[in-house]
């Protein structure tokens, strides 16, 4: 579900004609009417991304989701799906403003939970069968860039059915469900956006900043997670990598600097020695066994997925029968080039795509400034 996140890059709005009254959508939901204003700007964006007809047609919830209108990604299908709470193929914005109301922190955990069963539901039969959750691990898989084998993926739902199913009938109802979710409260992790609780703040803290000062680790992480205690192995070596002086601390430029690679225009070889750099955890100039055991636990965890120790090993093994190709037990630079290159998905979160056009992400910024540009 982290995917929805990627709907947040915001433009200016131009209001259209039969909109349902901020106000009223605000009474009716999680956000203030301040939020639903923010949440106007967003739609409008998203709405005329390919059809200017004030809604969200498929193709423009896929271009939003993953930068890509005929993706196939059962996840958005069935997103799109309950969004559209009309069932006439489009997403209106009153139907926009109440979905992502589930996704709000002071939303009730029982609506989180009932929309996570009705995702998982597949073909609306009141039940989570065994098949609709194989093809929902094999969604959430494909989309953490992971790749088992079907023992594996088997051996997954079995142990998610045997804690699951407490009747022993063959699928999962919604109680039983409800069980499950109160014994493993990350299943549901992904259906609360930290962010949505600030939507009128995002942006003009960020704006309206007068003096630039430089951020330090817990900034960093808070920055990343909404929690400046947040143990991740990522969120260290990112700091790490944007740290280039290795200071402690960083400052305007290497944060500048650091977010250009990620632009769609930044050459991917600077893509791909970055991401290399990422994973070269011990800084030895070699991407090592172990170095890639800990990345796969950490993307696993950020995902929600729990494996067993062998398939974890599985994993590596693949990994490194692919990439290792002077079987030395380790993958240096030109070996790491060559796999991406036959890999490309591994470099997919090195490109945030609104960075092309942050002026009118943030267009405070551009309206606000008194600067003009320098001749």
């Amino acid at each position: 579900m982290r995917s929805i996140a990627s709907f947040f890059c915001l433009s200016k709005a131009k209001h259209l004609s039969g909109f349902e009254d901020h106000a009223v959508l605000a009474s009716q939901t999680a956000f203030n009417v301040n939020e639903v204003e923010a949440l106007y700007i967003l739609f409008e964006q998203l709405s005329s991304s390919i059809v200017d007809d004030g809604r969200i047609h498929k193709e423009e919830f896929l271009l939003a989701l993953f930068n890509c209108t005929n993706k196939k990604n059962l996840l958005a299908e069935k997103l799109f799906e309950l969004f559209d709470l009309k069932r006439n193929g489009v997403i209106e914005f009153g139907e926009f403003v109440r979905s992502l109301s589930i996704f709000h922190p002071n939303a009730p955990e029982a609506d989180k939970v009932a929309f996570a069963f009705r995702l998982y539901d597949l073909r609306h039969t009141g039940y989570i069968e065994r098949e609709e959750l194989k093809e929902m691990v094999l969604a959430t898989l494909n989309e953490s860039e992971l790749s088992l084998s079907d023992e594996v993926v088997e051996e997954i739902v079995d142990k998610a059915f045997q804690e699951a199913d407490l009747n022993g009938d063959g699928k999962i109802d919604p109680e039983e469900w409800k069980e499950l979710v109160s014994k493993y409260p990350s299943l549901i992790k992904n259906m609360t956006l930290p962010y949505l609780r600030e939507l009128t703040l995002a942006f003009p803290g960020f704006v309206m900043e007068t003096e630039v000062q430089d951020s330090d680790l817990e900034e960093f992480k808070l920055g990343l997670f909404r929690d400046s205690k947040k143990q991740s192995l990522l969120a260290d070596r990112m700091f790490d990598l944007f740290d280039s002086k290795h200071d402690g601390v960083i400052d305007f430029g290497e944060f500048v600097r650091s977010l250009n690679i990620f632009h769609p225009d930044t050459p991917q070889v600077e893509k791909a020695i970055f991401a290399f750099n990422l994973y070269d955890l011990w800084q030895t100039g070699f991407i090592e066994r172990e170095e890639v055991k800990e990345m796969i636990s950490e993307l696993l965890n950020e995902s929600d997925l729990i494996l067993p120790d062998d398939i974890i090993e599985a994993i590596i093994d693949k990994t490194f029968e692919e990439a290792d190709s002077e079987k030395d037990g380790k993958i240096d630079v030109e070996e790491w080039k060559d796999f991406v290159v036959r890999k490309p998905s591994l470099l997919r979160n090195m490109t945030i795509p609104y960075l092309k056009g942050i002026t009118n992400t943030f267009p405070s910024f551009v309206m606000s400034s008194d600067r003009g540009d320098e001749m």
